[in-house]
């Protein structure tokens, strides 16, 4: 597993705790559960997520399910194992999946170039898709950049008409510059569902719903948004001076893409660790084929690097694999503003833990420190000894130091311009990227590409530049004016030319 403390620029005071509010009616193992208990209440008490869920498998049962704080703030409504959670970058192991198994019934094989699936492809010199072949895709070992307009317009702005169109754009993305090393990204797992979606006949959506959801009865799971009332889905939050800052709930169908586009329950993500544990079984039936759900296991591009705790020594189909001790860990994490997800099982012991935070700063790092600690409950500390709660109290003092800083320099910026407010906004275009919308929404600046949205700082009214948060991060745009009026956006090193 790996674990960071590289946080956002932002800060955190006086957060609320974090109480316990739903539990299973019975837990099937009360020792197990009372531990697990006791590790989540110290975790609890570093504040640092308005809600977390936990979901604990062994064997073929669900032993271990709770949420705990809230899934709104605002609402009080609290963190249960129905709450209907976006899981991002977590996807990709179910996309994984369905590809393999789509490879057992012979109609989608992984070892098939990209060609034989879009034939009118075409890639940036050097890259031919004749060599590069569907596994490579899913494994991160494609050799094509991840840096592009296909990966943008699906991960965010959800900007585009059709597949063709994200086929023609595939060929702006360049070599990566690792070559066919492992290099992971997003968008391999794209452009392995563009070539599903072109053998199927179907949306990959479609797919992993017929080829999974129905199967395995995860009525709560899909790569539509639009099937959940608001009430039914936790709220991103995101860390501030003042305490937790609800944000615009950022994913809809138009976005959720094959490498992070799913929700999910606490509920259904047992059945899905299940499944894997017992390569393909659920209550003890065979429901997916066992020879797709042992490959998607498989170590397909070997790595070597220090991780938390242990060695990640590859990635299989939507899986890394960690080395820990004496024990092989499967896992894969998820993270877009205000939501973070670690999900892994551990084969050999046969046993497995998601944890969901609707935070993105600090969740990331709970989710982790959580599953390692829960881990080293159910092995009677023979995994993840972990650092103590002493160390982990003083990374996050220091890391909450750092974003508090980064913060207040953000907040001491001047925030007015050399032009009037009106002078900035209008529809900006890129070729490659879709169109940037600046407007007035309650007297400031607001940005929006596609279904992506963004307040918008001032970052240096000397010169003539904002900061805005679009694909996630904050990104610096400096504005060229002609006539009084913002004529160009130079926004992540690409130009957005005024057409309105």
């Amino acid at each position: 597993m790996s674990f960071s403390f590289s946080f956002s620029a932002l800060a955190i005071v006086a957060i609320a705790p974090v109480l316990a509010t739903t539990s299973l009616a019975q837990q099937r193992d009360t020792p197990t559960g009372a531990a697990i208990d006791s590790v989540m209440s110290a975790l609890n008490s570093l504040d640092l997520s308005p809600g977390v869920g936990v979901v604990v498998v062994r064997d073929t049962e669900i032993i271990y399910m709770k949420g705990f704080g809230m899934a709104d703030v605002a609402s009080h409504r609290p963190f249960t194992p129905e709450t209907v959670f976006y899981i991002a970058s977590t996807t990709k192991s179910f996309t994984g999946l369905a590809a393999a198994i789509l490879d057992t019934q012979g109609k989608f094989r992984l070892d098939a170039p990209l060609s034989r699936y879009l034939p009118n492809v075409k890639l940036h010199e050097p890259l031919n898709p004749d060599s590069i072949t569907i596994r490579s895709l899913l494994t991160h070992t494609h050799g094509i950049a991840n840096a592009g307009p296909v990966v943008i317009r699906l991960a965010y702005t959800g900007e585009y008409k059709d597949d063709a169109e994200l086929v023609r754009l595939l060929a702006e993305h360049g070599p990566a510059r690792t070559g066919r090393a492992y290099s992971y990204g997003n968008l391999g797992y794209n452009v392995a569902a563009l070539a599903m979606d072109a053998s199927t006949g179907e949306s990959w959506k479609r797919t992993l719903e017929r080829l999974l959801f129905k199967p395995l009865g995860m009525t709560k799971t899909s790569a539509y948004v639009s099937k959940f009332s608001r009430s039914q889905l936790a709220t991103p939050y995101a860390l501030s001076l003042t305490g937790w800052q609800e944000l615009p709930y950022g994913k809809f169908d138009a976005n959720m893409q094959s490498a992070g586009g799913l929700v999910t329950t606490l509920r259904d993500m047992g059945t899905w660790l299940e499944v894997h544990i017992n390569n393909g079984k659920l209550n003890g039936k065979q429901i997916l084929p066992a020879s797709a759900v042992i490959e998607s296991h498989k170590n397909l591009a070997q790595t070597d690097a220090a991780t938390h705790g242990g060695r990640n020594i590859g990635y299989g189909l939507g899986w890394r694999l960690v080395v820990t001790g004496g024990d092989t860990v499967l896992s894969h994490g998820g993270g877009f503003p205000g939501f973070s997800t670690f999900m892994s099982f551990v084969p050999a012991r046969k046993i497995g833990v998601a944890v969901m935070a609707n935070n993105g700063d600090f969740g990331a790092p709970l989710a982790e420190i959580a599953t390692e600690r829960i881990y080293n409950v159910l092995t009677n500390g023979a995994m993840y000894p972990g650092d103590s709660m002493v160390a982990i109290r003083s990374l996050i003092a220091r890391a909450r130091e750092g974003m508090t800083a980064d913060m207040k320099r953000r907040a001491a910026r001047p925030q007015n311009l050399p032009y009037p407010l009106d002078a900035y906004t209008g529809t900006f275009e890129n070729p490659l990227y879709g169109r940037l919308i600046i407007s007035l929404v309650n007297g400031k600046l607001a940005a929006k590409m596609g279904v992506a949205t963004s307040a918008i700082e001032v970052y240096d009214n000397t010169k003539n530049r904002l900061r805005i948060e679009i694909f996630g991060e904050g990104d610096i745009v400096d504005v060229e004016m002609k006539d009084g009026r913002a004529e160009v956006m130079i926004f992540d090193g690409d130009r957005y030319v005024r057409v309105r």
